[in-house]
Parts: structure tokens; sequence; C-alpha cells
């Protein structure tokens, strides 16, 4: 039986190796920020962003354990749930990116980082691992196309509509 266990032991420490050649190959991990990790040059953007979206954050944050419930009851086939978190872009900006949940261990979220959508084509999504105060909104799509949640996304994207409208 000992040699069975470290058989398999040993092939799973040489899959896990070939698993995450492809992930170095792409470059360095990405940073998720929450706001106690954040560098001093981005705390500034941070603040910013952090009070221009006060309203949908905080709704966003509010109902986030009724949907991290729904998504350790299960999520039928089809849906994902996701969640949006700050990625450090340069030392002195981040970007807003979608995180696709994984699991959720307590605390601890482990997700795909999405590729943001100027990406490079084919760019796969990254294996992370964050703590939920990272987390800026969540989205819960069925497979129907209905949407749950995201009130930072529905915020941005009514206030783009309001500038763009003419004036009379």
């Amino acid at each position: 039986m000992k040699t069975s266990t470290s058989s398999v032991q040993s092939l799973l420490a040489g899959l896990t190796l070939l698993l995450a050649l492809p992930i170095a190959a792409q470059g360095p991990t990405p940073v998720v920020l929450t706001a106690a990790t954040a560098p001093a040059g981005v705390r500034p953007a941070l603040s910013r962003d952090e009070t221009a979206l006060a309203d949908p954050v905080r709704e966003a944050l509010r109902t986030l354990p009724q949907a991290k419930k729904k998504f350790l009851a299960g999520l039928p086939i089809g849906d994902q749930f996701l969640l949006s978190v700050r990625v450090i872009a340069t030392d002195t900006s981040f970007r807003q990116a979608s995180a696709r949940v994984l699991g959720w261990h307590g605390n601890t979220v482990q997700a795909l980082l999405l590729p943001s959508p100027d990406a490079a084509p084919k760019t796969e999504p990254t294996p992370v691992s964050f703590p939920e105060t990272a987390v800026v909104d969540w989205t819960l799509l069925r497979a129907s196309g209905r949407e749950e949640g995201n009130y930072v996304g529905r915020y941005i994207d009514t206030s783009r509509q309001v500038e763009n409208m003419p004036f009379r």
C-alpha cells in the first residue's frame, strides 16, 4: 500500500509541475489588490476609484454573503459566478478584472482571472487566489443569460450612457 501511495504522490507532483509550466511561461502571476496591500504608488488611484464607486461597491459587498451562499450550495450546470477585483497594471495604476470562481475556502477565493478585453488573442485565464476583502463586485451569470449582481458594472454602464447623451 505504501508503494501505491508514493506512486500516486509522485504522479500528482509531476502532473502539478506540467500544469504549472504553461502558466509560468505566460509571465508573472497578476497581483490582486486589497486596500491593505496596495503599493504606495497605486493608493491615490485606488482612493479616487473607491470614492467614485462607493455606493455600488457598498451594495455589492452588502449582498455578497447571500451570493456566496448560492455559490457554495452549488450552481446549476452552465451558471458562472464571477467576482470583480482590482489587479496591478503598472507601478501607479490598476485595472478592474473579472475572476471566475472555482472554490471558496473560508475567506479565500480560488479563481481563474479572465484576460482583459484588450489582451492578446488566445490568452488563457490565470489561476489566482485572493482574500474576500479584494472583491469589488460580483455577478452570477445564469446559463439562460440572466444576470444577478453586477452593481458596479451596471453603474459604470449607466454613467457612460448618461455622459454620451446629447444636450438639447
